[in-house]
């Protein structure tokens, strides 16, 4: 019967072919050619063969339907093959829907990071999003599904039953025949609703909804790590172009100022950016700043910025290290940018002499070396003199046993950054002989 049917078709083909040949013998018998012979063309390119596919596809879908089984081939290869999110709602999900004869379907998923639902419904290829949806968490549904073989199916349920008919009542509500969990793993991530259908639920179609749940849960994990990787490279990429754009705002780790020579050294795994800079307002002054930060590196860009030109202003005016301490932390508090005041450490440099203040929560060590041997000083006042000496140590709280006795910097004493402990840095002073 099905090989007459796709006979009759052929047939119908044949025809409108001849009756196309009939129509070009009598347009060239009246010696139809030309212009009016390209409008001809034209004209059935544009009306009759479009008119004849549709036609003769409804009447090849009508008389020759498809089998069950091409049907069900056709769309549990269709959904194997899904790859992405928009697969499952744009498409996968409505050729399920036609496929088991039903009208509409809803796909509730679980955020687990929100705590909240997003509902995806589906009617007659029209689609609708619901985000944020409020969906009791004491539902009767959600209690009973506690993995993904916990397949609810309405018909076979007994009304007779509370608590069959409590769960009855939550399906009706949600116009849902058929619920498939969603799992992946033992991990929750929402409920596949089938609506009423036209016929009796079949093995095969319990089978195919809960491959397809199967796989929706992995292309839902697969999305989420695929975005956390995305996103986890977004924040590479922010944080390195923040720390590229900030080494602007500082100067080299080494370097000569007034006959000094410094050497700024930080262990490079350090979860703690150390702001460090200096300032020459002058050809005989010099003002270098050390302030640790622990902040991410969008308030980094803000707060090192700011430091640099409150910095660079003070300095130019001549204030003592303590007043431009003050002043900085003052001004900062005032743009909101900080809570509390920032621990920092300024140190004057004229000449020779040394002028050393520091915040009060600041508690940064220096160490000076007159001769040979290198000695703690004690920070007691606001303003901390020191003259004369061959180097000047500043550390956050670690001094090397293998600084005593050099005298000058050397490159020995930057061959193992990583001797320095982690969140520790060092700043060398020495003068050049």
């Amino acid at each position: 019967m099905r090989v007459f049917r796709q006979l009759i078709i052929q047939g119908i083909n044949i025809v409108f072919l001849s009756l196309l040949l009939l129509l070009g013998w009598m347009l060239h018998t009246v010696k139809i050619e030309g212009n009016l012979l390209v409008i001809f063309i034209v004209f059935s390119i544009v009306t009759i063969f479009p008119l004849y596919t549709y036609y003769i596809e409804r009447f090849y879908k009508k008389i020759i339907p498809l089998k069950y089984e091409d049907l069900y081939i056709q769309t549990v290869d269709m959904f194997l093959s899904l790859q992405s999110f928009d697969d499952i709602i744009k498409v996968i999900f409505d050729k399920v829907l036609q496929y088991i004869g039903v009208k509409s379907g809803l796909l509730i998923f679980y955020s687990h990071a929100s705590d909240d639902y997003t509902i995806y419904y589906q009617k007659q290829q029209k689609q609708k999003v619901i985000r944020k949806a409020h969906i009791d968490k004491n539902n009767i549904i959600f209690k009973i599904i506690q993995s993904g073989d916990d397949i609810l199916i309405k018909s076979k349920m007994d009304p007779s039953l509370h608590f069959q008919r409590s769960i009855m009542f939550e399906m009706e509500k949600l116009g849902g025949e058929i619920i498939i969990p969603i799992y992946y793993h033992d991990i929750f991530l929402g409920l596949m609703i089938i609506g009423e259908m036209k016929r009796r639920i079949s093995r095969r179609d319990i089978l195919m909804l809960k491959a397809l749940a199967s796989k929706i849960a992995t292309v839902t994990v697969n999305s989420f790590f695929m975005h956390e990787l995305i996103k986890n490279k977004e924040i590479e990429k922010e944080y390195e172009l923040g720390h590229k754009v900030l080494k602007q705002f500082l100067p080299p780790d080494k370097g000569i100022i007034h006959k000094t020579q410094y050497m700024m050294i930080q262990n490079p795994d350090s979860t703690i950016t150390c702001y460090f800079n200096i300032y020459n307002p002058d050809p005989m002054t010099s003002y270098i700043a050390l302030c640790p930060l622990q902040a991410n590196i969008s308030l980094l860009s803000l707060l090192i910025p700011a430091i640099s030109v409150l910095m660079q202003s003070y300095s130019r005016l001549g204030f003592l290290p303590d007043h431009i301490i003050k002043k900085i932390n003052a001004v900062l508090k005032e743009k909101e940018l900080i809570e509390e005041n920032l621990p920092i450490m300024i140190v004057k440099k004229k000449k020779k002499q040394y002028c050393i203040s520091r915040s009060g929560n600041c508690n940064m060590k220096v160490y000076v070396q007159k001769k040979t041997k290198v000695m703690p000083l004690n920070l007691q006042y606001a303003i901390n003199q020191v003259n004369n000496i061959k180097k000047l140590i500043i550390t956050s709280g670690w001094l090397p046993n293998n600084i005593g006795g050099i005298d000058e910097v050397d490159e020995t004493i930057d061959v193992d950054r990583h001797s320095i402990p982690e969140n520790n840095f060092m700043l060398i002073l020495s003068e050049i002989l």
